[in-house]
């Protein structure tokens, strides 16, 4: 009979695997229909809670802008599924605009994206709302919420060791902390900000849109958390370590963009 240490650790081994799109190793204790099962659930729980924009004006660029990053996300899903010999999963792509001062956005698993109305302000335009777009389709993409949720899972682990659960109550536990407490709501490590922000910029070059703009919406989040730090900015890394970052990105961004089909650019209106 194996050790129950020896057997959590060999379910540890087991749920580890290397993304397609970083080539980083990532703890996957639950399977991707399991995990946009969970992401429906939170985004149900969520917007229950929220005061949903409904004005057309408001709403029409953050879809406009949505279905454009989304649709190049399906495509490189697509491709990335096939040269594994699968089909990939279907996202549910859904895009809500939150009226909150917030000036913040959160991605869930299955393509639910949603924004808060206090962002708009600082992407000006739909340059900018694409960088934020992408970098939060880049979330869902890369299953930063399954592995936020399974590290969660091995917190929790040493309950098995001592004897006082059995292995199949874990899952149970990282299904119940699902949502703002437990689940992807929760802050993404910087390692996985990074990542979002490194391939959302390559995703909003490829889908139509200047690269260029994220340096100045960082620009203005940098003016911004130098006297209060906005929720997205919350655990990611030095607002100024990011404009670095993405000034040693941009040569490749831009070469995207050059050959992609280009976007048209308008300013986002400023919510009352």
């Amino acid at each position: 009979m194996i050790p129950t240490r020896a057997l959590f650790l060999l379910l540890l081994v087991a749920a580890c695997k290397t993304n397609p799109y970083t080539g980083r190793k990532q703890l996957l204790a639950m399977s991707e229909k399991r995990e946009i099962e969970l992401g429906q659930e939170a985004w149900k729980a969520e917007l229950r809670k929220a005061q949903v924009e409904y004005d057309v004006e408001l709403i029409a660029p953050l879809r406009r802008v949505g279905k454009a990053i989304a649709h190049e996300a399906a495509t490189g899903r697509r491709e990335q599924a096939q040269r594994e010999g699968q089909e990939p999963i279907p996202y549910d792509w859904t895009f809500v605009l939150i009226r909150d001062r917030q000036i913040n956005a959160w991605a869930l698993p299955g393509g639910k994206i949603a924004f808060y109305t206090g962002i708009y302000p600082v992407l000006q335009d739909e340059a900018g709302m694409a960088i934020v777009m992408g970098h939060e389709v880049m979330h869902a993409m890369l299953r930063h919420g399954a592995e936020r949720m399974s590290q969660k899972g091995t917190q929790v682990g040493g309950v098995i060791l001592a004897g006082i659960a059995a292995p199949a109550t874990i899952a149970a536990m990282i299904a119940f902390g699902l949502g703002t407490k437990y689940g992807v709501l929760m802050p993404y490590s910087r390692k996985q900000e990074t990542e979002a922000d490194e391939h959302g910029l390559m995703l909003a070059a490829r889908a139509g849109y200047d690269p260029e703009a994220a340096l100045a919406v960082w620009q203005r989040m940098a003016a911004i958390s130098s006297s209060k730090t906005p929720a997205f900015l919350s655990t990611h890394p030095d607002t100024l370590k990011r404009i670095e970052n993405m000034k040693k990105l941009m040569p490749r961004a831009k070469a995207l963009y050059e050959q992609s089909r280009k976007q048209p650019n308008s300013m986002l209106p400023i919510p009352g």
